[in-house]
């Protein structure tokens, strides 16, 4: 006989593989990237305060949004990732700036609002020659309707605010004007006039756009191509008097904000930007690494829907700005979220705190709670790390008296209060 099988149940069970997220994705969590919730929290309050609507769009798009918005750029075009869905060619959502005009025209919101401000943020996916996947995540500002320039500038203020916040003061703001679409077609028709006799000095995807959006040149990053281009012909000698006075009307409205800024009559944006195009860079190990782009997109919007609406926007990449804070070992300070922290120590203590919770957050207080086991040194050396300027303590004592022990974060100051005037002197604490 041979010698008895161990029961093998139990350790050749079956274990599952962990799964980790797909190669070339990433998560964002605020609790272990500190800049992360920094950038994110920070974009919502300028959102806020410029007065910007959340929108927000599918992950998943018709295939036809994208074709049209690359329709004259078949290499971007290439990087959309596309899927089945119930029978639908449907595209993985590549950009934020498609997923923005759409929702204008499809709910038909210029016959609800003369002036509609949105802002939007999320990951982006595309994919490379190889098909591996890349994200990133993104944020935009658009404005749609009767506005003006001021508006514009209003735009291009908070984002150079909003990026200055951060520390990133090395940012420069390039900017130019490409008109109108009748002053577009006589300054192309100049430059590929310019460019033609040139063609054995320009790479091949610049000897492409000869016959295509010619002002595309300008985004080439050959330095052979921009030698040549540099003695081109300039966009700003061919403006009408409406587009000089828009881009003298543009430029004066930044300086009064004080926001410095550099002519470059050699930039265009992509395919349907008119009018004011601008760029923000940031010198990195010097190379400049562009964050983000703005620029009027009527006719682009028009390329989607058919029609032409007033809008003007930027958008840029946060996961850039991300690279750039932790690259040049820039510092942000966490934002205040709570201004009150709650100690409950014991059962008791944490069911009164509950209703102590909801009292606090019924006058529009911020509390931080914590109703698990630490104990009270931990919590308030949490309360330090979260910045609010107030503690309450409730232990089984306090809570079977109706008493709380309201502390002074900052210099430690302790005194007991009835709960019946702790929201009351919470108030009175925090200027309310």
């Amino acid at each position: 006989m041979g010698r008895p099988r161990k029961n093998q149940t139990a350790s050749s069970a079956y274990v599952p593989k962990k799964v980790q997220s797909l190669e070339g994705l990433e998560d964002i969590t605020a609790d272990t990237d500190a800049l992360w919730s920094v950038i994110l929290n920070r974009l919502a309050r300028f959102g806020r305060v410029y007065g910007f609507e959340k929108v927000e769009a599918p992950l998943l798009e018709d295939a036809r949004l994208y074709e049209n918005f690359y329709k004259a750029s078949p290499f971007e075009l290439s990087q959309v990732v596309r899927v089945d869905a119930g029978g639908h060619q449907a595209a993985i959502r590549a950009d934020l700036l498609p997923s923005m005009l759409r929702p204008y025209y499809q709910q038909k919101v210029y016959d609800k609002s003369p002036v509609s401000k949105w802002m939007s943020s999320g990951f982006v996916v595309r994919q490379d020659e190889k098909q591996n996947l890349r994200s990133d995540y993104r944020f935009g500002f658009e404005v749609f309707g009767a506005f003006n320039h001021l508006t514009e500038a209003q735009i291009i203020g908070g984002v150079w605010e909003f990026l200055q916040s951060l520390g990133l003061k090395d940012s420069s703001l390039e900017i130019n004007h490409i008109g109108q679409a009748d002053c577009q077609e006589t300054y192309s028709q100049a430059l590929r006039d310019y460019l033609s006799g040139k063609k054995y000095q320009l790479c091949d995807s610049c000897v492409e756009h000869l016959d295509g959006r010619v002002l595309s040149v300008f985004r080439c990053g050959n330095l052979d191509c921009q030698a040549l281009l540099s003695e081109a012909p300039t966009v700003l000698d061919f403006l009408d008097e409406a587009s000089k006075k828009h881009f003298t009307n543009i430029l004066e409205a930044l300086d009064e904000l004080r926001i410095p800024y550099q002519l470059n009559p050699f930039f265009a944006g992509g395919e349907g930007s008119g009018r004011t195009n601008l760029v923000i860079k940031y010198k990195n190990k010097g190379e400049n690494v562009v964050i983000g782009e703005g620029a009027y997109h009527d006719s682009l919007i028009q390329s989607l829907c058919g029609k032409a609406y007033c809008c003007f926007g930027f958008s840029g990449s946060l996961s850039v700005v991300r690279q750039l804070l932790e690259a040049n070992k820039i510092t942000t300070t966490k934002e205040q979220h709570s201004e009150v922290f709650l100690v409950p120590l014991g059962e008791l203590a944490a069911k009164k705190a509950l209703r102590l919770f909801k009292d606090l957050t019924g006058e529009k207080i911020s509390v931080y709670d914590h109703f698990g086991q630490s104990g009270v040194k931990n919590q308030l050396k949490q309360a330090e790390m979260s910045h609010a300027p107030v503690a309450l303590i409730m232990g089984q004592k306090e809570a079977a008296d109706e008493m709380v022990i309201l502390r002074d974060v900052k210099s430690g100051m302790q005194e007991i209060i009835s709960y019946d005037k702790i929201v009351a002197e919470v108030k009175k604490r925090l200027g309310r």
